[in-house]
């Protein structure tokens, strides 16, 4: 027999992102914000959102998200916001930690 799942049965999941003062890279001003303002809205419609992801390195941002993504069960509404930089690289996407290293000064390192 099939469950059948409303959206009020359902879990509303979130992770909420926002990376400004990053260390090698321009800082931005408004991604803390943002993220918290759009996890209050969140919380707001229900959702449950993780504590406040703000500036996080690369490997804080690798526990958070292998963490959410543990708690995620089947049939969970799920939603991931990112506010900071990213590139894309060979047709992919990809989102920066706050300690990015300074790519300009690789190259000059790399180039003398």
């Amino acid at each position: 027999m099939a469950t059948k799942f409303t959206s009020e049965s359902r879990r509303r999941l979130a992770l909420v992102i926002g990376i400004g003062d990053y260390e090698n890279v321009r800082k931005l001003k408004n991604p803390q914000n943002d993220a918290k303002a759009l996890s209050s809205l969140l919380q707001r419609i229900r959702f449950t959102t993780a504590d406040q992801q703000l500036d996080k390195t690369c490997n804080q941002l690798k526990h958070v998200l292998v963490d959410f993504e543990e708690s995620v069960q089947s049939n969970d509404i799920v939603l991931f916001y990112f506010a900071g930089h990213g590139v894309q690289w060979e047709d992919q996407n990809y989102l920066l930690p706050k300690d990015f290293p300074d790519m300009d000064a690789a190259d000059a390192k790399e180039k003398a």
